[in-house]
């Protein structure tokens, strides 16, 4: 997804782009990217992914036009703390629901849940809700108070570092632990080192 690119790219860019331009030039920047975005998307992919989509893009298009109004660079700061906290809230309120977001991402993918993974899920959730809720606390901390090269290195590294460990961790977890496959490229190997049908 474009707007999941945009915000892995996003700290290095606004980073980059402050040091040469206003922030009103960069917070325009962001809503074309936005508009040209939403110009060429399918229905059917925005509609697939809208819990999640919808609020990233919603706090994306929040800070432009309130860095168009006071041009404060500081407010180009707060998307990474914004989007941990609109994930959270997405992750969070969907235990509300009839099933959770990993529930919904994990049906689209497998079809039917056994009981014991719709439980898993529905505690990987709570899992992401935390990370969410940390992250966002330490890109806040260093928004406020930090350099921005403090922040930078943050929220456009160290970040997504952790989250792809904690993906990467859970994801090997969820293999040994299911056995369940669905052709992705991974596969062949996991099927070698956890068989399915194999005593966990």
């Amino acid at each position: 997804m474009p707007q999941t690119l945009l915000t892995i790219a996003y700290p290095g860019l606004a980073y980059l782009a402050l040091q040469v331009v206003s922030p009103r030039v960069v917070g325009l920047g962001i809503l074309a990217l936005l508009g040209l975005r939403l110009a060429v998307a399918a229905p059917r992919q925005l509609t697939a992914y809208a819990r999640i989509a919808v609020p990233v893009g919603a706090v994306f298009v929040a800070t432009s036009l309130a860095t168009l109004v006071w041009n404060d660079p500081v407010i180009l700061l707060l998307p990474p703390v914004l989007v941990n906290l609109a994930l959270l809230c997405a992750f969070g309120l969907s235990f509300f629901g009839s099933e959770t977001t990993i529930e919904t991402l994990a049906r689209a993918q497998a079809g039917s849940l056994s009981a014991e993974e719709h439980a898993y899920c529905r505690k990987l959730t709570a899992v992401w809700c935390a990370f969410f809720l940390a992250n966002g606390a330490v890109a806040a901390e260093l928004a406020f108070m930090g350099t921005r090269e403090a922040w930078a290195l943050y929220t456009g590294g160290i970040a997504y570092a952790l989250m792809g460990l904690l993906f990467a961790i859970e994801f090997i977890y969820r293999h040994w632990r299911f056995r369940r496959y669905f052709g992705l490229p991974t596969d062949p190997l996991l099927r070698r080192i956890f068989p399915p049908g194999a005593s966990r």
